[in-house]
C-alpha cells in the first residue's frame, strides 16, 4: 500500500478525477487511467503473476499468492552461488591458467592456491549475506501478505471491495467509478536509467472522504493491461470469459517440470546438451528448496474476508444484478468498433 497523500498530490485523482485514457504526468513520469468507465483495452485477458486467488459466478478474488515465489527463492541462492563459484573456481582457475603466460616462476598450483585462500572469505561472508538478505526478504513479503486481504470485484452487484492496510473496516465502491491506472517511473542510478512501471488501484472512503491507493510492480505495461483486462472482462462478460483461479507451486511443480523435460528429450525436441544444463541449473539451486519455501508460504494465505463480506458476496436473484450504465455500453461499443480497424487504446484516446 502506497502514501495516499503523496500519490495523490502526485495524480490529483481525489480533486481531478481522470478519466479511461487519459494520461497525467507525475514526478518520475506519467500515468495511462484505465478507469473510471472501464473500457475494453484490447489486450486479451491473462493471469501473468497468478493474482486471482479465487473466481466463481459472484466475484473474484485479486491478491498476491505464491506464483513466481521459487523463483524469488531461486534469485537469492543463485547469486550466492555465483559468489562462491567466482571466488573459489572461476578466479582461481584464470588465475592459475595466468601462470603459464608471465616469467616470475609460478606454476599452476601455486597462483590457483593464493587465489582459493583469497576467494574463501569472499565466498563465506558474501555467500551468508546474500542468503541472509533472501531469507529476510522471503520470510518478510510472505508475512506481509498474511496481514492483508485480497480486493474484491463483485459482479452481480458491481461493486469492489478494499481493506486498506491496517484497516479492519471495508472500503465498498461502485465498480464504474474505481480509478485504475498503468504508471511509468523513470530513475537514474550511477549505471543509467532504471524504468519502472506500476499497476494501481484508487478507491475513496465515502465516510472518510480519504483515498487509498493499492500499487503492484508490473514488469511490463502490457502485463498490468492483461491483468485490467481479465478483471474487466469478470465485470463486464462473466466467469467463462476469463483466466483460470492461479494454481501454487510445490514440489509436484518441480517433479512435473522434470518429467516434462525427460519427455522433451525422448521425444527429440530438447539436446543431451539442454538436459544437463537444467540439471545443473537445478542442483546449484538447491534443487528442490526453493519449492519447499514455496509451500511454506502457500500455508501463510491472504486472509478471510470477514462474515459482513461473505454475506454481501452471497449471490443474488438474476432480477436484482446491478447493470451496466448506458454511457458504458455506448461508449464500449464505440472503442470495440475502433479496435476492429486497427487502432489501439492509446491512439483512440488522441483523436
Amino acid at each position: 500500500m502506497s502514501n495516499s497523500k503523496n500519490l495523490d498530490d502526485e495524480l490529483k485523482i481525489k480533486n481531478n478525477r481522470p478519466n479511461a485514457g487519459e494520461i497525467r504526468k507525475h514526478l518520475t513520469g506519467e500515468a495511462l487511467f484505465l478507469s473510471p468507465l472501464p473500457l475494453p483495452t484490447g489486450q486479451p485477458p491473462m493471469d501473468i503473476d497468478g493474482s486471482i486467488l479465487e473466481i466463481n459466478e459472484r466475484y473474484i478474488d485479486i491478491g498476491i499468492g505464491n506464483k513466481n515465489k521459487p523463483f524469488q527463492v531461486k534469485l537469492f541462492i543463485a547469486g550466492a552461488m555465483f559468489l562462491v563459484i567466482m571466488s573459489l573456481v572461476i578466479g582461481p582457475t584464470i588465475a592459475g591458467l595466468g601462470s603459464f603466460l608471465n616469467n616470475y616462476g609460478k606454476t599452476f598450483e601455486s597462483n590457483y592456491k593464493e587465489f582459493f585462500l583469497s576467494g574463501l572469505p569472499i565466498a563465506a561472508w558474501g555467500g551468508l549475506i546474500t542468503i541472509a538478505v533472501g531469507f529476510c526478504v522471503t520470510v518478510s513479503t510472505t508475512l506481509a501478505k498474511s496481514q492483508n486481504r485480497p480486493i474484491r470485484f463483485n459482479r452481480q452487484r458491481r461493486e469492489v471491495c478494499i481493506f486498506p492496510k491496517n484497516f479492519d473496516s471495508p472500503i465498498i465502491q461502485n465498480w464504474e467509478t474505481l480509478v485504475s491506472w498503468i504508471s511509468t517511473s523513470t530513475g537514474y542510478t550511477g549505471g543509467g536509467t532504471v524504468i519502472n512501471y506500476t499497476f494501481g488501484i484508487a478507491l475513496t472512503d465515502p465516510k472518510s472522504g480519504e483515498t487509498h491507493f493499492i500499487n503492484q510492480g508490473i514488469l511490463t505495461p502490457i502485463h498490468g493491461l492483461s491483468k485490467w483486462e481479465a478483471i474487466r472482462t469478470f465485470m463486464e462478460s462473466g466467469l467463462e470469459h476469463c483466466p483460470r483461479k492461479a494454481t501454487y507451486e510445490d514440489c509436484r511443480t518441480f517433479d512435473s517440470k522434470r518429467s516434462e523435460i525427460h519427455e522433451e528429450y525422448a521425444a527429440g525436441e530438447r539436446s543431451l546438451v539442454g538436459l544437463s544444463l537444467w540439471y545443473i541449473g537445478s542442483l546449484l539451486t538447491w534443487w528442490k528448496i526453493p519449492y519447499l519455501v514455496s509451500e511454506w508460504d502457500h500455508r501463510y494465505k491472504m486472509r478471510n474476508m470477514p462474515r459482513s463480506i461473505e454475506d454481501w458476496s452471497e449471490p443474488l436473484p438474476f432480477e436484482q444484478w446491478a447493470q451496466p450504465s448506458k454511457i458504458l455500453q455506448e461508449q464500449s461499443n464505440k472503442i470495440e468498433k475502433a479496435f476492429a480497424s486497427g487502432v489501439d487504446f492509446i491512439t483512440y484516446f488522441k483523436k
